[in-house]
């Protein structure tokens, strides 16, 4: 817009003392917002699985980002693969042999569909109108509904998500250092490696990347560790009950985190695994309440085991708490 245009619209409306801060061409809506009101930081992460998230956690968020999503059956899962491109070329902005090896993926994927779709996602506006123009051909509309699948830049599919995402980065080595530097400004690789709710696949022709491409790769190869539990001192109610549970041959991982929480007790192994609450949070009823909704938001079976309903007895709650677990 012209600088005429925003001033008319001001004075339109009444405006013209707010003209510093109503400036569209300088100032964004986000702008605006953060200088009129506090920023409030949203530090728990509800969408990825946790190898999907934790380089953005430490890279961009200081470790400020707890995973909500965070269970032992997905705890260990290698969910990113990188695809390596040789040969490649870019011409008119087009790196075509990424093009054809993302559409070899999603044909691999179109025989076992994901539920929550498939996204395929470029930094380029051009690479990203290729990898479009290359589906719609490959596939009809019925087709591209029973899948799910869309395609798109980086930026239009900033605050969108789909289990499986399939990422071109477009580079080659020779390419000019202006595209090396707009793949890897920090905001846009976020956007760009945490779009995936189950599994991203990283399509690339760079061969021996340096910087945040490099490091992300080479986190993307090594396998995700298991989490950090923090049992805290081993006495009471959970240590005794955690023992007898160790008897009966159970797994039991004291202090499980979840996003800002911590399960009492995470009893079993994967996708069998349960929590278990030994007792009201120690911060009182309110907190206890919410971590009780958090953790059956995120898809955690819960048993609460008090000792006031075992009078104290911790055989008897563990026994009956390993058949109760066993149940179909």
């Amino acid at each position: 817009m012209a600088d005429v245009d925003v001033t008319a619209a001001l004075r339109r409306h009444g405006l013209e003392r707010f003209a510093d801060r109503l400036d569209v061409r300088r100032s964004s809506a986000f702008d605006v917002a953060a200088g009129a009101a506090p920023v409030t930081w949203l530090g728990e992460h509800h969408r990825s699985a946790p190898h999907l998230i934790q380089f953005s956690a430490r890279r961009f968020y200081d470790g400020r980002l707890e995973l909500v999503t965070r269970h032992p059956r997905n705890e260990r899962a290698d969910v990113i693969d990188v695809v390596a491109v040789p040969d490649a070329a870019v011409t008119d902005g087009v790196n075509q042999a990424e093009v054809d090896a993302v559409l070899d993926l999603v044909r691999r994927r179109a025989a076992d569909p994901s539920d929550g779709g498939i996204a395929v996602v470029s930094p380029f506006r051009a690479q990203a109108d290729a990898l479009e123009a290359a589906l719609l051909a490959a596939y009809d509309v019925d087709e591209i509904e029973r899948l799910g699948l869309r395609s798109g830049t980086v930026h239009a599919f900033q605050g969108s998500e789909a289990d499986v995402v399939i990422a071109s980065l477009g580079l080659v080595a020779e390419d000019p250092p202006s595209r090396h530097r707009f793949v890897t400004e920090p905001n846009l690789f976020n956007v760009l490696v945490t779009r995936a709710r189950k599994h991203l696949t990283v399509v690339t022709s760079l061969r021996s990347p340096q910087g945040l491409v490099g490091d992300y790769l080479g986190y993307a190869a090594r396998p995700p560790a298991p989490a950090q539990t923090d049992p805290g001192p081993a006495e009471g109610w959970t240590a005794a009950l955690a023992e007898e549970l160790r008897r009966l041959g159970l797994p039991v991982r004291p202090g499980y985190p979840v996003g800002r929480w911590r399960v009492d007790l995470c009893v079993g192994e994967d996708a069998d695994a349960v929590g278990v609450i030994c007792g009201v949070h120690p911060n009182g009823v309110a907190a206890h309440v919410e971590r009780q909704r958090t953790l059956l938001r995120a898809g955690w079976r819960l048993y609460d085991v008090f000792a006031s309903r075992w009078s104290d007895d911790p055989i008897r709650a563990a026994l009956d708490l390993a058949a109760r677990i066993a149940r179909p």
